[in-house]
């Protein structure tokens, strides 16, 4: 398998960006991210996936995770929101979408992460640890007003 660059964003409300996925007929939740292409960085790849996948412009932030296990080297990342508003990407290169092959972007409480089939499941205690650690930037909303990227909140 090629490596794959992923990033987790969490926001003020305590909850992680995932992507609620059915795929040959298997329901399972898996954060944002994909292959790195040729002549990317997994940074640059993982920026290039949020805005493939969910249509978030990010700032990639430091690595805090390396899986390499059962041939994958998966590279994870802690991003921040920038801009745009969250849904399915829908670009020449975003997620082939169809019955058997579902992505559904969705906030969900890190308190929940028990409550989902999150793959790698190994990525549970560190998306808890990052949402306990540390404070999370703010954006500044068009309203002037103080709000991370939730359903739609977008930055101006």
């Amino acid at each position: 398998m090629r490596p794959r660059a992923v990033g987790i964003l969490l926001n003020d409300h305590h909850e992680v960006l995932l992507i609620l996925r059915r795929k040959a007929g298997r329901e399972y939740a898996t954060l944002p991210g994909g292959g790195i292409e040729g002549g990317e960085t997994p940074a640059q790849a993982c920026a290039r996936e949020f805005l493939e996948e969910v249509n978030l412009i990010v700032e990639v932030g430091p690595p805090v995770f390396r899986l390499q296990a059962r041939g994958d080297d998966d590279h994870y990342f802690q991003v921040s929101y920038r801009s745009g508003e969250m849904r399915l990407g829908d670009g020449p290169d975003a997620p082939p979408h169809s019955e058997d092959n579902h992505y559904d972007p969705q906030w969900v409480s890190v308190d929940r992460l028990e409550d989902v089939n999150f793959v790698p499941s190994e990525l549970r205690d560190v998306v808890r640890g990052l949402a306990r650690a540390n404070p999370l930037p703010h954006t500044l909303s068009a309203s002037g007003s103080s709000e991370s990227p939730r359903r739609g909140t977008t930055e101006s």
